[in-house]
């Protein structure tokens, strides 16, 4: 169904996202606790990655990865805003944008696609709490960096 590899590609795409995001920031972070909750959370996304392959597959679709102007948008924009300030704060607001955006994004496509698998709205809904509870994770992590 077409909608159903529709769906998959947004929730791979913004694990794909997460994970460039992640890596932009991982070399500027001095907070250990930081940098452990953000590994965690890109090996969080490499399994949606990998969930998202594999039902593409079974429904014989491609993965359509972020395309390179996003990639160098997001690398551009870190940069950018980690220029004159690269504290852990700021990171930690950069990531919960980017989480926030993202809930937004599925939370849209989740009203658009009711007619999806049972299975690819299971994933979807469990994207979105993942992504909700790496807000959490990072809000609790600002009040002690």
């Amino acid at each position: 169904m077409e909608k159903n590899i529709e769906l998959l590609n947004v929730i791979y795409q913004n694990a794909e996202m997460g994970i460039i995001g992640i890596v932009d920031v991982l070399r500027k972070i001095r907070n250990p606790k930081l940098l452990e909750e953000l590994i965690s959370e890109k090996k969080e996304y490499q399994k949606f990655l990998k969930e998202t392959k594999k039902l593409l597959k079974k429904e014989n679709g491609e993965c359509k990865q972020v395309s390179l102007m996003a990639k160098i948008g997001t690398e551009i924009y870190s940069e950018m805003k980690l220029m004159k300030n690269t504290s852990d704060k700021l990171i930690i607001k950069m990531m919960i944008e980017g989480s926030y955006k993202s809930i937004g994004i599925l939370t849209t496509k989740q009203m658009e696609y009711t007619q999806c698998s049972k299975t690819i709205k299971t994933l979807l809904k469990s994207f979105i709490d993942i992504l909700n509870k790496n807000i959490d994770s990072l809000k609790n992590l600002d009040k002690i960096c």
